[in-house]
């Protein structure tokens, strides 16, 4: 579990610390943190920002992390992490200059992800992004009203 949180921080503080690097970087290295969907959508995001002709501005999203590892895979090669982020705060930097521009307060919120483990590189990675629970996770009187379900419940309705 340790090393599930050291990876999944490690990872933030590359997306991090990457955000104001050139592209050729970001494009070489988000293959070492980040992984199927999340790694597909990050260099869809890149690809886009090369070709716009758009203002270069960039926003870079800090937090204090209290994060929780659970709901392995039976193979053990997945699982999902559960980040209760506080002190959220995006700055908004210019790219040529890399000035912060911006400052927003973001709030606090608690975020799920799927991690995969990478056994080529030895180190788990961001797989995908799951949700964002509702206001009032981890707190004692609203959460024996939330459940966390391993398997989604059968569809009702039209959607049948």
């Amino acid at each position: 579990m340790a090393q599930i949180r050291s990876d999944y921080l490690g990872a933030l503080d590359w997306l991090h610390d990457s955000a104001l690097k050139n592209w050729t970087h970001q494009w070489t290295y988000a293959p070492l943190y980040l992984s199927g969907v999340y790694l597909k959508r990050h260099q869809h995001i890149l690809q886009q920002r090369r070709k716009s002709r758009a203002p270069r501005c960039v926003g870079v999203l800090r937090a204090d992390h209290l994060v929780e590892v659970g709901c392995f895979s039976d193979d053990g090669d997945r699982c999902l992490v559960i980040d209760s982020q506080t002190q959220r705060r995006m700055a908004t930097y210019e790219l040529a200059t890399r000035a912060r521009l911006h400052t927003q307060d973001f709030g606090s919120c608690t975020l799920v992800y799927q991690m995969v483990y990478d056994a080529r590189s030895q180190r788990w990675k961001i797989d995908a992004f799951i949700q964002q629970l509702p206001v009032g996770w981890g707190n004692p009187k609203v959460n024996p009203r939330i459940k966390v379900l391993n398997d989604l419940p059968t569809p009702a309705g039209r959607d049948n």
